[in-house]
């Protein structure tokens, strides 16, 4: 399925484009309960995830085997996400403290929060560990098991050379397939963002990818998909703040308008429950 085509550095955020594999708009929820959110901040769907997605494995950040089957009975949010991202993810990482901050707050039960890499060759356990750290992460990181091939940047900065290859992951293909992310490994920045994890250290290469947010239901089917970029309001974790390159520090200054918030999360998340987080 294609719900989103954004690429984060340059382009618009796209909406839904199509819906395929049966997805369909859905009514909104029964009378009394929480109200389906506006199609201004997604789309409402109704596709169970196959056993490919749910069986797909991962690594949280304490190492461990973790899967979207192992979260089945709780509604959960999926976010795309890299921690070498100098742009958007880290008003993602701010919502999403943001986020689980209000769930743990209310004492929301059954839910999860979880943002999987884009960049499984990069993100390894270590390296989520410390990012996880460094933000004083509230909500769970995920990054592909297995095998991923070796990124490849692209040799020029345009033309048909733009786009590299690699960093490509055979559990994390599988659930990008299925929710249609878009992530491509792109020339990176110049002059070149250094590493927050080692400073001295000038990063090769970019990924482009969708933004936006999905939410699966306790019976794991994926009800609503969130169209946009974050709109981040807050002060990032002085860390990620420093990390940002020009556009970042822009969009710090000028919150992306129309993009989603903590508060467009939550309601998704209590339309798909059921009942308000």
């Amino acid at each position: 399925m294609t719900f989103i085509t954004r690429n984060f550095k340059k382009s618009a955020v796209g909406v839904a484009a199509a819906m395929c594999f049966g997805l369909l708009a859905v009514p909104a929820g029964a009378s009394g309960g929480p109200t389906q959110p506006s199609t201004k901040v997604g789309v409402a769907v109704n596709g169970p995830l196959p056993a490919s997605v749910l069986d797909a494995k991962f690594l949280d950040q304490q190492g461990n085997v973790v899967s979207l089957r192992n979260l089945l009975g709780q509604t959960v949010i999926i976010v795309p996400f890299l921690t070498l991202c100098p742009d958007t993810c880290p008003f993602t990482a701010g919502n999403l403290l943001q986020l689980q901050s209000r769930l743990t707050k209310d004492k929301a039960k059954n839910v999860w929060v979880v943002a999987i890499s884009v960049d499984p060759y990069r993100d390894g356990v270590a390296r989520i560990k410390a990012y996880r750290s460094m933000i004083k992460g509230n909500f769970a990181i995920w990054t592909g098991q297995g095998a991923t091939t070796v990124p490849v940047p692209p040799k020029n900065a345009s033309g048909a050379d733009s786009v590299g290859t690699g960093d490509v992951n055979a559990n994390t293909a599988a659930v990008e397939s299925f929710l249609g992310w878009q992530a491509q490994i792109v020339k990176e920045d110049t002059p070149a963002s250094v590493d927050w994890m080692a400073p001295h250290k000038k990063l090769t290469y970019d990924v482009s990818h969708s933004d936006g947010f999905f939410v699966v239901n306790s019976a794991g089917t994926l009800r609503f998909v969130g169209t946009h970029a974050p709109q981040f309001h807050g002060d990032l974790v002085h860390q990620l703040y420093k990390f940002l390159n020009s556009d970042g520090k822009y969009t710090a200054k000028h919150p992306t308008k129309g993009g989603w918030t903590p508060t467009d999360a939550l309601n998704a998340m209590s339309w798909v429950a059921g009942e308000s987080l």
